[in-house]
C-alpha cells in the first residue's frame, strides 16, 4: 500500500500537483475522475509498475494537490499534465485516464507529439445538448459531495468496501460542492467527439457494462471505426475496483502494443 510518505510534489500551471510514482519500464500516466485522487487507481497499481514507470496524480483541486484559483478547462488541465510530463522527463509517455481523466488525456495527446498511446476509460461521448438536457442531475449527483453507501454503490458493480466508501466521501468532500460542478462545467464544454476525430495515436477505449457511458460505445464504433473499443463485463463506472485484473490486462496490452 501506498502511504502519503509516498507522495511527491511539483509545479505546475496550475499549482502544485502530487503524485505517486511506482515501477520501471515505459513511462504510464494515471489520470483519475472527478472528485477522487490517485488512489482510484490502488488496485492496478502495483500489477501496472511491474510492467510500467507508473505515474498517478491528483488532479488539480484534487486530493494532495493545490487548490484551483479559478474554474477549469479540459484545455488547461491538460496543459497541467503536460508540465509534469515535462517536468519528469517522461520519454513518450502512455496515458490512461477514466472520465474526466481521460478526456484531460485525450486533449493532452492531441497537443503533444510525444504521447506514445492512450486509454480512455469510461469516457461520455455526448453532445453539449445531452449535457444540458441532464444538467439538472448532474447537479444532483455532484452538489452534494458526501453520499449515502447506498449512492455510492450504485456506482459499482462489486460490494464496496468500508474503505472505499470512506476513501470516496473523503476525497470528494477535499474538493467540495463548487469544485465538483466545475469540474463538471469543463466536461460539458469538451467537444470529445471532435478530439477524438483528432486522435493520431494508437487509443484504446474502454466502457463497464454496467456503467453511465456504455450506451454510446456503438455510436463510438460507428464514428471512429479505428478505434479499439472493449466492453468489460461486470463493471460499472470505476472499471480499477470493480475488474482491476481486466483493466491492468488491456491497459499493459494497448501501451505495449503502440510498440516505439
Amino acid at each position: 500500500m501506498t502511504g502519503a510518505h509516498d507522495l511527491r510534489h511539483l509545479q505546475t500551471r496550475l499549482g502544485r500537483v502530487a503524485y505517486v510514482r511506482r515501477g520501471a519500464g515505459p513511462p504510464l500516466v494515471l489520470l483519475h475522475g472527478n472528485g477522487h485522487a490517485w488512489h482510484e487507481f490502488e488496485p492496478v497499481l502495483d500489477a501496472l509498475a511491474a510492467g510500467f514507470d507508473v505515474v498517478a496524480w491528483d488532479m488539480p483541486g484534487h486530493g494532495a494537490s493545490d487548490d484551483l484559483a479559478a474554474p477549469p478547462t479540459i484545455t488547461a488541465l491538460a496543459g497541467a499534465l503536460g508540465d509534469l510530463i515535462d517536468d519528469l522527463s517522461l520519454s513518450r509517455p502512455a496515458l490512461a485516464g477514466t472520465s474526466v481523466g481521460a478526456m484531460i488525456a485525450l486533449a493532452a495527446a492531441n497537443a503533444r507529439a510525444d504521447v506514445r498511446a492512450v486509454v480512455l476509460a469510461e469516457v461520455q461521448y455526448r453532445t453539449r445538448a445531452w449535457w444540458d438536457a441532464a444538467w439538472p442531475r448532474v447537479e444532483q449527483l455532484f452538489g452534494q459531495p458526501v453520499q449515502t453507501r447506498d449512492e455510492i454503490q450504485q456506482r459499482f458493480v462489486s460490494p464496496v468496501a468500508d474503505r472505499v466508501a470512506q476513501r470516496w466521501n473523503a476525497d470528494r468532500a477535499r474538493v467540495g460542492a463548487t469544485g465538483l460542478i466545475a469540474v463538471m462545467e469543463a466536461i460539458r464544454g469538451f467537444d470529445v467527439a471532435s478530439e477524438l476525430r483528432a486522435l493520431r495515436q494508437p487509443g484504446l477505449m474502454l466502457f463497464g457494462e454496467a456503467g453511465p457511458t456504455v450506451d454510446m460505445a456503438d455510436a463510438v464504433r460507428a464514428d471512429l471505426p479505428g478505434l479499439r473499443i472493449e466492453v468489460l463485463p461486470g463493471a460499472g463506472h470505476f472499471l480499477t475496483v470493480d475488474q482491476p485484473a481486466a483493466f491492468a490486462r488491456l491497459v499493459a496490452e494497448a501501451v505495449n502494443g503502440a510498440g516505439e
